[in-house]
Formats: C-alpha cells, sequence, structure tokens
C-alpha cells in the first residue's frame, strides 16, 4: 500500500506536466478555426527580388519609358501654350518648375485597406461558389480633365495609374468579373474580357440588377434604386508619385 501511495505522488508531477503541454499545442493550433488564414513561411521565395535586381529594373524603366513619356506631355503641354496639367495635385506640383508634368514612378495604397479590399473580392466569389485564380494589374491612364463624370476631382490629370482586378477560371482561361443578385436572389458573377466589355455569349444578368448597373458604376450622384446594384470588384485610385 505504501508503495502504491509513492507511485501515485511520483506520478502527479509527470501527469500534469504532460496536460500542461497538451494545452498549450491545443492552444497554439487553433489561433484561427474558421478562417483560411495562410501560414506565414520563412522560406518563401516565389517571385521575391533582392534590391539590387529592383534598382537595375527601377532604372531600365527610368531609361526606356520615362523620357518617351515627359517629352510627349512636354510637348502636348507647349501645343496648348503651357496651360494644360497646371492643376495637378500638391504631391505632382513643383513651384520651382511652374507645375511641369512629372512622370508618375509608383502607386501606393494604404496597407490596411488592401487588406479590406482582398476580404472583400474573397467574399464576393465565396457567395457567388466560385474561387479566385489570379489578380491582375492593368495599366491606365487618367484624362485630362479636372473632374470625373461624377463630379470628383481627378487628383492626377494625364498620370499613369495601375487597376487591380481578380479573376475566376472558365475553360482554363481567366476572366474578369463583376458580380450581381440573379432571379433566384443568390449572388452570381459577370464575366468580362481583357477589356471590361461584357464577354460576348455571357448570360445576362437579371433585369432589375442590370437597369442598375450603368447608373451605379459610372455616377455615383445618380439616385438609389429599389434593386441591389451589381459590385465591380476592380480596384484604382492608388497614390502616384513621381
Amino acid at each position: 500500500m505504501e508503495k502504491a501511495q509513492k507511485f501515485v505522488c511520483r506520478s502527479i508531477p509527470f501527469f500534469l506536466l504532460v496536460f500542461f503541454y497538451s494545452c498549450v499545442v491545443d492552444e497554439k493550433k487553433v489561433e484561427c478555426p474558421e478562417c483560411d488564414c495562410p501560414v506565414a513561411d520563412e522560406t518563401y521565395d516565389n517571385g521575391i527580388i533582392f534590391p539590387d535586381k529592383a534598382e537595375k529594373l527601377y532604372g531600365n524603366y527610368e531609361n526606356r519609358r520615362v523620357g518617351l513619356i515627359q517629352d510627349y506631355e512636354d510637348a502636348f503641354d507647349e501645343e496648348k501654350g503651357g496651360k494644360q496639367g497646371q492643376n495637378q495635385s500638391a504631391e505632382n506640383d513643383d513651384e520651382s518648375d511652374g507645375g511641369k508634368f512629372k512622370v508618375a514612378r509608383y502607386v501606393s495604397y494604404d496597407y490596411e485597406d488592401l487588406k479590406k479590399y482582398l476580404a472583400y473580392i474573397e467574399n464576393e466569389a465565396k457567395l457567388s461558389g466560385e474561387e479566385l485564380s489570379t489578380m491582375r494589374f492593368y495599366f491606365a491612364n487618367y484624362a485630362n480633365e479636372q473632374k470625373f463624370e461624377d463630379g470628383r476631382p481627378v487628383l492626377h490629370p494625364r498620370q499613369n495609374s495601375i487597376m487591380m482586378s481578380p479573376t475566376v477560371k472558365r475553360d482554363s482561361e481567366d476572366y474578369i468579373f463583376y458580380t450581381t443578385d440573379g432571379i433566384d436572389g443568390k449572388r452570381k458573377i459577370v464575366l468580362l474580357d481583357n477589356d471590361f466589355k461584357r464577354r460576348q455569349g455571357e448570360e445576362q444578368p437579371d433585369p432589375k440588377s442590370e437597369a442598375s448597373l450603368l447608373p451605379d458604376f459610372l455616377s455615383a450622384s445618380s439616385p438609389t434604386l429599389m434593386f441591389a446594384p451589381p459590385r465591380s470588384t476592380t480596384k484604382n485610385e492608388g497614390s502616384s508619385h513621381p
């Protein structure tokens, strides 16, 4: 009996240690039980380049593109009497050169806002029963205008920009898209060609949603219709910097 008591007493610390360790392991496992959070991989190197290569690529753009764009815009200003492009935003303006056009070298987005955008497009795909396949970055250029069609100011007239748009796969091809509510009330995607025009042969959206497509996509000042408008998945309006 005495030996049994000694065995139990000596075993208690061991069992407590095992119990404590298992609890710690379980807590680490269940950090995000209801989401598909990607796990950080310290060995990830897909497309990662070092600063020396980035410097060369940046220099290539400087040597092979910036001068051409600058010459084109300068010639445009001279043709119009040097009065165009004078009302650009402060970050693209320089009093020392009288507001001379400056070629954009990069576009920046708020990091937290980007995370919200990724969550938004993933949710739109999920609600439509789809899976995102790629993320496209389109080259774009703002018109030589001071205001958009909806009256909002153009912060970077004539400047290059980018547009981000996710894709889904159809018949081994990737397509950009927007989403809308179908007749059955379920979310569905509408496929677009590379130029953002609706893909030929694509099924027509619900007429109720289609009626609100142009007003809601092209003019934020349009009256709100009683039907849920389509939802675009393309993002633009970052901050251009020379």
